[in-house]
């Protein structure tokens, strides 16, 4: 094969690869919104005077809006980031995060004060445990995203490189951790219907694996960086 018809056929498959990456981030964008709208509908019909349906709404919220925009502002497809500059991305990355967290930090300390006031006990079913160890990630991602700002600061201390798959392993397994526990709280009785919870459970799963392919490419690269 000529060098010039090899060119033509790699450039054509990167092209095809470059377009199905973009689809797929589309059909992840429409499921984010999907399921961030019916849960928060579910929320407003279990009523906001109930202290259980803001734990429902702002942690939805947190993680299945926020902390997953905040993932694909970094991904190479991201439809929305892709013309911004790498500064930009990180900046909306940041901003998106915090207002995750927040949301999923009061809605938490909400079920918490709730069941206090209930005199139930803390962090007994598989939900509460996994939603519990997610935090625990969070705020490991969010000490070494500190961090990773002052990489080049500390290098003398630890590599950069280091710092940085620390904190996008850490952010990898708070959010899967995370969408998990929301996956496992959804119920019939919440979410008014059989069917509703199977749909919910499926587009979790998928809005999941394709978040994190984005931050699973960036990880690898560096993790491939850091081998040589």
């Amino acid at each position: 094969m000529a060098p010039d018809d090899a060119n033509k056929k790699r450039n054509s498959t990167e092209s095809i690869v470059r377009y199905t990456e973009i689809l797929f981030n589309t059909i992840n964008h429409m499921l984010i919104a999907y399921v961030t709208i019916y849960l928060s509908y579910v929320s407003y019909m279990n009523g906001f005077k109930n202290l259980f349906s803001w734990h429902i709404f702002l942690p939805a919220v947190g993680y299945h809006f926020f902390m997953a925009e905040s993932f694909l502002t970094l991904y190479s497809a991201n439809s929305w980031t892709m013309e911004n500059t790498p500064e930009m991305k990180r900046r909306l990355h940041w901003i998106l995060q915090a207002i995750g967290c927040c949301a999923i930090f009061v809605g938490t300390g909400l079920e918490i004060y709730d069941k206090e006031e209930r005199k139930r006990t803390h962090f007994k079913s598989p939900h509460a445990i996994t939603g519990l160890v997610s935090i625990i990630f969070i705020v490991l991602s969010i000490l070494n995203g500190w961090a990773a700002m002052y990489a080049m600061k500390i290098r003398h201390i630890i590599k950069p490189i280091y710092i940085k798959l620390s904190h996008y392993i850490c952010g990898i397994v708070a959010f899967v951790i995370g969408m998990t526990s929301l996956a496992l709280e959804y119920s019939p009785r919440r979410m008014l219907s059989k069917e509703n919870v199977n749909m919910l459970i499926l587009f979790t799963s998928v809005v999941s694996a394709f978040t994190v392919i984005g931050a699973g490419k960036t990880m690898f690269a560096q993790f491939r960086g850091m081998c040589r």
